[in-house]
Formats: C-alpha cells, structure tokens, sequence
C-alpha cells in the first residue's frame, strides 16, 4: 500500500515539474509583456498594456502579421487538399514502390530546415522567382504536407472499410460514398492537420529567413529583426497573443469535438 502510494506521490510530482519546466517560459513571457519597465523586472513594479498598444502601432509588426496570415490562410487549404487524396491512395491502395512513395513523401521532416530553406533559395533564383510571399507558400507546402498528411492517415487507419462498401453496394458510386461515408468521419484528422500546418506557418523562421523579401517579413522573422537591435517588451507581447491564440483555438475544437477525440481514432 505504502509502495503505491509513494510510486503515485513520485508521479504527480514528476508531472507537476514538468508542467513548470514547459510553462515556466510562457509564464514569464506573458509577465514580461505586461510590466510597465522596458527591462525585465519580476514582480514588475507596476502592471501596464503599454506595449500591447506600442505592438499594434508598430508598423514592421503589423506588415508581418498580415503577412503571416495570408501565407497561413493560403498554406493551409492547399495542404488540406493536397493529404486528402495522398492519405486516401496509400490507405485504401496497394501498389508497388508503396513504403518507398510514403517515405519520400515524409522526407521533409527529418531534413533540417536551414538545408530546405537554402536548396529551395538555390531553386528559385535558378526560376528567377524573386516574390517572397510566393516563394514561402511553396516551401511551407512542402514542409507542412507531411504533418497533414500523418493526420488525416492516422485517422483514415480508424474509418471501417465496411462502411464504404456498405454504400457502394446500396448503389453509391466511389466519389459520392467518399464524399458523404468517409469525409465526415475524417473531420478529426482534418482538424488536427489544419492546426498543425497553421502553427508551422506562423511559426516557422529556419525556412522561410532564407526566402523572405523586402516587402514580406513574417512574425517570427520580423520579431528576430526587432530583438537584435532592440531591447524591450514587443517580442514578449507578440509570444504571448501567439500562445493565447494557441489557447483559444485548443479551447474552440475541445467545444466542437472534445479534446480527447481529437486524438483518438473515430
């Protein structure tokens, strides 16, 4: 009894201290951004939303984060419509070179950014592509498809076969009993992908620092930019409002789904 209690006791604490070292930095962050010093200061001498206003005042700011979110509204969907067919080829399919196409396909992950962005920089000046907010798009496709596609596979491995076969037999043709048997039981994984890719995209800096132009800085580009020459609370603010928006959006699909199907098979 003694031993199970303990063993429980040793648990909860090793959780709880790793809930602190992964939320100990945000904590801060957040603080930082809301303290009235430039410097940080912990407690802070007094609570201000100072340079909440000075973020969204700041040009540079505001430029990247419209860029940011037309590289995420644009990255996403084309993502999303780009698995949905290659989740669907290698799990309902067989074919050879199968396991060799699905490694390639995941190779983007394990290749380090900095090579991706460089090779892909090489590209484009050999097309003479000079459009930063083009030349982001291409390679955020290219390393966000394999983190839908692992989604939407993962969820394609929980839709029961029968069900489709059930509807071909009752006279539906294959893009219809897709459409209205296997899609909606693949919203989980569609949800899940969309928040992957969105995240990648705004959080991205080792691809795209190599891609960007003159007229399209992205957030985490544009706060590397600020921070190196600038000391003050700007980069905080803009972490912390990332983090809430990471927070918000976790809450929005708990509402919709409950957390914990979204990580279970349908």
């Amino acid at each position: 009894m003694m031993k199970a209690i303990l063993g429980k006791t040793l648990w909860l604490l090793f959780a709880l201290a790793m809930l602190t070292f992964l939320l100990a930095p945000v904590v801060f962050t957040a603080v930082y951004s809301l303290g009235e010093s430039r410097y940080f200061q912990f407690p802070p001498q007094a609570w201000s939303l100072q340079w909440y206003g000075a973020f969204l005042r700041a040009e540079k700011f505001r430029e990247a984060l419209v860029t940011s979110a037309i590289l995420a509204a644009v990255v996403t969907p084309l993502c999303l419509l780009m698995a949905l067919p290659t989740a669907h080829a290698l799990a309902r399919y067989r074919f050879a070179g199968q396991r060799w196409i699905d490694a390639l396909v995941l190779s983007p992950l394990i290749v380090p950014g900095v090579i991706t962005g460089v090779a892909l920089l090489s590209l484009f000046r050999i097309l003479h592509q000079d459009i930063g907010l083009v030349r982001m798009s291409v390679a955020m496709l290219v390393v966000c498809f394999p983190y839908a596609l692992r989604a939407l596979a993962a969820n394609y491995q929980g839709v029961d076969p029968a069900t489709e076969e059930a509807a071909r037999d009752l006279g539906y043709g294959p893009l219809r009993t897709w459409w209205t048997i296997t899609l909606p039981q693949l919203r989980t994984g569609l949800l899940a992908a969309a928040v992957f890719v969105f995240v990648e995209v705004i959080d991205n800096f080792s691809v795209n620092v190599f891609l960007v132009d003159l007229h399209s800085n992205t957030l985490p580009i544009a706060a590397y930019q600020h921070i190196r020459d600038v000391d003050d609370p700007l980069v905080a603010v803009m972490s912390t409002l990332l983090s809430l928006l990471s927070v918000l959006m976790v809450l929005g699909f708990s509402r919709m789904l409950g957390l914990e199907r979204m990580f279970k098979r349908p």
